[in-house]
């Protein structure tokens, strides 16, 4: 808690008597930072006081941290918290025991000085029991050796933990309208968690030097991150909704004004203190108009790409097998919420990773590669959701892809993209028409931005004039009827935009649907030089006409009918099937006679309904009944 603030003097005073101190660097512009100098006096229950380094700059206008945090000293070894511990439930399984690697002789002084370290730290400790897991060590970006123990196997016996983690989508949306932001990074986090007691040996791996375990949570063990979400969520209690969030080990404090940020920063860094966690001063941000978080760069008018991620995508080369080609959709895919139509720029590189598919590199995947790299050079920023403020769902569909994007407008009227989605077409969904691709792409869309849309007014978007009257249809059937009782949960308008308006993806194939058969007009109708208007409009009296209704209905399948023998029959082609039946069509007031026959038959038999039924819909069909 603050006990006093000092703006001219430039720090604030909290409860415990520890001052936190706003700091600006020479000649720049950037807001003042916070840094936590001690008191000199420790306080009660606690160990001397220690000031960590300042952090390193880390361009024009950065800030520097310098933080104190009060612990009981524990020499070299990492600091602990008593909050939770890590719990490894293996129930009856056996013991996994694993021989250790051979390693390269230029690999054994490497890991006799990591393993002497952790020895030092206390991290782990020499072991002797039955379990026991093979270790490697890999180089980390920056050229120095990391060590990795192997527990997969471990992980395949270990009871796994629900644990959530936030939705990092989630998250981010909680930030709309703050202006001042903070990130915090714990030190080690991992290694601030200490294992029980029981499942240490557990940890146990092999090595040249012999058997060790380790007494702190190591990486690569399956419930490690949710236990780690777990404290995190323990100790923030309170605070993670009053200008707080917390993912794994990141932790971003924000605030709508200078003066409300340096108090809740306090909070949180008292709280942190209180539980025993350290904070890494070099990896903090403090006092930010605009900073990284969870591979994203937040600012107080919304959210941007990491240039340090675009740009990898940027250097990526062109990839020479599937598995090259996964690795860089896996790194584009994350900023996939920036990128207008993604999955169709894409499609040609996700053709690739298709199981049984042969691997072609050609013009197709030149130019998606291409395009992908230029639109993630530049992309968008995407702004803060307003949920006072309605929303509006724009919806693309191309040959191949549905697209959506959510925006909402501002005071001046100007559109603010809050997010793009995309996404490919199965093979079946491709034979839709185009109308009932369009309503897949609206049934989609409002389903992906549910957590916006749902207990809320908004207006979606279409150049597709049909859909305006997808609540007027007569008697829903089938795959129509399911997407209009999922709509049906939403409180929305439709609006018809000209295509020129909408900037559809691709130009739509007009492909009439071999089921309802419809086709959507463009143009306005003329009669005798005079304009009547949209063809909604005409559309509208046709719907309301009984007598043309009914002649729609017809036309509309006219391709689908067909004279066999003199019996009226009717093609029909299940949406995920490629062969087609062709179904003799019966009066409504026929088909119980049809039914007894089937029932009756020599090879009928007392089937139950629904099996009788089927092999009525083998072979016939009820006129205006809907149903084969």
């Amino acid at each position: 808690m603050v006990r006093s603030m000092h703006f001219r003097s430039r720090y604030m005073v909290l409860r415990d008597g520890t001052r936190v101190k706003f700091q600006r660097e020479a000649c720049s512009d950037a807001p003042s930072s916070i840094g936590c100098m001690g008191t000199g006096v420790p306080q009660k229950g606690t160990g001397p006081v220690t000031t960590g380094k300042p952090a390193k700059a880390a361009g024009s206008g950065s800030t520097h941290l310098l933080t104190q945090q009060s612990a009981r000293k524990r020499g070299n070894r990492p600091w602990r918290t008593s909050l939770v511990t890590h719990r490894i439930e293996t129930g009856e399984a056996r013991p996994i025991k694993q021989p250790p690697r051979r390693l390269p002789v230029a690999q054994r002084s490497v890991m006799e000085r990591l393993v002497g370290q952790m020895l030092e730290s206390g991290v782990i400790e020499p072991a002797s029991g039955p379990w026991s897991s093979p270790v490697v060590v890999v180089r980390k970006k920056d050229g120095s050796p990391r060590f990795c123990v192997d527990y997969r196997r471990l992980n395949t016996v270990t009871r796994v933990d629900a644990q959530p983690l936030p939705r990092i989508d989630d998250t981010l949306d909680a930030l709309a309208g703050s202006q001042w932001f903070s990130t915090l990074d714990l030190a080690s986090g991992y290694w601030q968690v200490e294992v029980a007691e029981p499942d240490r040996e557990k940890t146990a791996f092999s090595t040249p030097m012999g058997l060790f375990q380790f007494r702190v949570m190591p990486f690569g063990l399956c419930n490690a991150p949710a236990t780690f979400q777990r404290l995190m969520e323990n100790a923030l209690r309170g605070l993670t909704i009053k200008g707080c969030l917390v993912y794994l080990d990141d932790i971003i404090v924000y605030g709508r004004t200078e003066e409300e940020h340096p108090e809740r920063l306090a909070k949180v860094l008292h709280r942190l203190q209180s539980v025993g966690l350290k904070i890494r001063p070099d990896k903090c941000q403090l006092m930010r108009r605009s900073v990284r978080y969870l591979g994203q760069v937040v600012t107080q008018h919304g959210i941007g790409t990491d240039p340090e991620k675009t740009a990898a995508v940027q250097e990526w080369p062109r990839p020479r097998c599937v598995k090259e080609v996964q690795q860089f959709m896996g790194l584009a895919s994350h900023y996939r919420r920036f990128v207008r139509n993604f999955a169709s720029i894409a499609g040609p590189l996700h053709k690739l990773t298709r199981k049984g598919q042969r691997w072609s590199w050609g013009p197709e995947q030149e130019v998606a590669l291409t395009k992908l790299k230029s639109v993630l050079s530049s992309p968008p920023i995407l702004s803060h959701p307003q949920f006072d403020q309605p929303f509006l769902l724009d919806v693309d569909v191309s040959e191949d892809a549905l697209g959506a994007v959510l925006s909402q407008t501002n005071h001046q009227g100007l559109p603010l993209v809050v997010a793009y989605a995309s996404r490919s077409l199965s093979q079946p969904e491709r034979k839709y028409c185009a109308t009932r691709r369009e309503m897949l792409a609206l049934v989609w869309a409002t389903r992906h931005f549910r957590p916006y849309l749902y207990g809320r007014i908004f207006t979606a978007r279409t150049d597709h004039n049909a859909l305006r009257w997808l609540r007027n249809f007569r008697e829903p059937e089938g795959q129509v009827a399911r997407w209009l009782e999922r709509l049906a949960e939403y409180e929305f308008e439709v609006v018809h935009r000209p295509r020129q308006q909408h900037r559809n993806a691709d130009a739509l194939s007009r492909r009439v649907c071999k089921q309802c058969g419809v086709i959507n007009p463009t143009a306005d109708a003329q009669v005798a030089a005079m304009t009547l208007g949209p063809t909604g409009r005409i559309q509208e009296w046709q719907y309301a006409d009984p007598e043309l209704r009914q002649i729609r209905d017809l036309w509309s399948q006219r391709d689908r009918l067909t004279l066999r023998d003199g019996i009226l029959c009717r093609a029909w082609e299940a949406p995920d099937r490629e062969e087609e039946k062709v179904l003799q069509m019966v009066p409504r007031r026929n088909i119980p006679e049809v039914l007894r026959a089937v029932h009756n038959h020599p090879t009928g038999g007392h089937l139950g309904v629904a099996k009788t039924l089927g092999g009525y819909a083998n072979g016939f069909t009820g006129h205006s009944s809907g149903k084969t």
